[in-house]
């Protein structure tokens, strides 16, 4: 296979980057150039693990165990997909391998976003992992979901568990009424019900916003506290119990798995799996280390309680129903998708704190 035929259509800098590639060692039969990129940039881990981990163990394992070199252009950062743009890329051969948050993704990969369609699912990343891991197993219809992209799942990761930093103290939902929180306008729905302000903003935007007065809370990870300094304009991190989703996907452009050796490709899979459970383990570590580091820097981190998540619960109960209903129209079986999450869940020992009714 000649190497340029993995190039074709690539642009721009990382283009020449191939280019030159190609020129240093050559057009060999056992010699592989995928293009791999996503829209968010190493600072996250899902990034990071197949920047580093990935990449270098399926180039370590091709080379032990068959003989052939494979090697990756990386474009991470938005530099030839953006965060709603990988699965295009994919798709069209842009990149062999795309890295997406599928919250970006609806008008594609919409039934995978299913653990965002129950709300306050298990915040354990380890746990979710799990999950995420027998439901791409075991429900074929995520899987098939992706044909008409031209896109294999490799595998879906999990983020860190959700939560709320707000430059004001509270402990029920009843006193999150009439704030105003800065948040990805997918989320609202989670708000509007509470009697809470949704503001649409990007997480780069929220400190801004929280510094000028148009927000008083921002949703996302406890990381956000110190990668986007929530941390200066927050006095208290809530662990609200929305979850850590399985919403980190990487996918694969099915050509390129046709036109590498079966072995290359097994290996390629099998890296995947094992670049989704390091994920969910670095995430929850990130967890816990930002908590203590926070903690100790005077800001109150606390978990909401079970009562009040329950409460909650029970506000937005309705979001798997609009949920399964929103995706009528495209004939997939998301009910029955929802009703696997639960049960699978339930097998791997979380429980939510309501009965959703669907």
């Amino acid at each position: 296979m000649k190497l340029g035929t993995w190039i074709k259509g690539f642009s721009g800098s990382v283009c020449g980057a191939a280019l030159l590639l190609c020129g240093t060692i050559g057009a060999q039969a056992d010699s592989f150039l995928l293009r791999m990129g996503g829209g968010h940039t190493t600072g996250l881990t899902y990034i990071a693990t197949y920047d580093t981990f990935f990449a270098e163990e399926v180039q370590k394992r091709v080379k032990e165990r068959t003989g052939h070199d494979i090697r990756f252009i990386k474009a991470w950062g938005g530099s030839v997909a953006k965060v709603d743009g990988a699965v295009e890329a994919v798709q069209r051969g842009t990149l062999d391998i795309g890295l997406s948050p599928i919250g970006f993704e609806q008008s594609r990969a919409a039934l995978l976003n299913y653990s965002a369609m129950v709300p306050f699912t298990t915040a354990d990343p380890v746990l979710q992992g799990r999950v995420a891991s027998r439901m791409l197993a075991e429900v074929p219809s995520l899987q098939e979901s992706m044909e008409p992209y031209n896109a294999h799942v490799l595998s879906m990761m999990v983020t860190e568990a959700y939560g709320l930093a707000t430059s004001f103290d509270w402990t029920a939902i009843d006193e999150l009424k009439g704030r105003r929180i800065a948040m990805a306008g997918t989320n609202a729905p989670l708000f509007v019900p509470i009697g809470a302000v949704p503001v649409n903003l990007g997480i780069g935007e929220h400190y801004q916003a929280m510094q000028t007065g148009l927000a008083e809370g921002s949703l996302f990870f406890i990381s956000g506290m110190e990668a986007f300094q929530l941390k200066e304009v927050s006095s208290t991190f809530t662990r609200t119990g929305f979850g850590s989703l399985s919403t980190f996907v990487s996918f694969m452009n099915k050509d390129t798995r046709k036109r590498l050796p079966e072995d290359v490709v097994a290996i390629i899979d099998e890296v995947a799996a094992e670049a989704a459970v390091i994920v969910a383990e670095r995430s929850a570590e990130r967890d816990r280390q930002l908590a203590e580091k926070l903690a100790a820097e005077g800001i109150t981190v606390r978990d909401l309680s079970d009562e009040q998540r329950a409460r909650w619960a029970r506000a937005v109960a309705d979001i798997p129903v609009t949920s399964i209903a929103g995706l009528e129209d495209r004939g997939y079986p998301t009910a029955e998708v929802l009703r696997t999450y639960i049960r699978i869940l339930g097998e791997e020992g979380y429980t939510f704190p309501t009965d959703y009714q669907f």
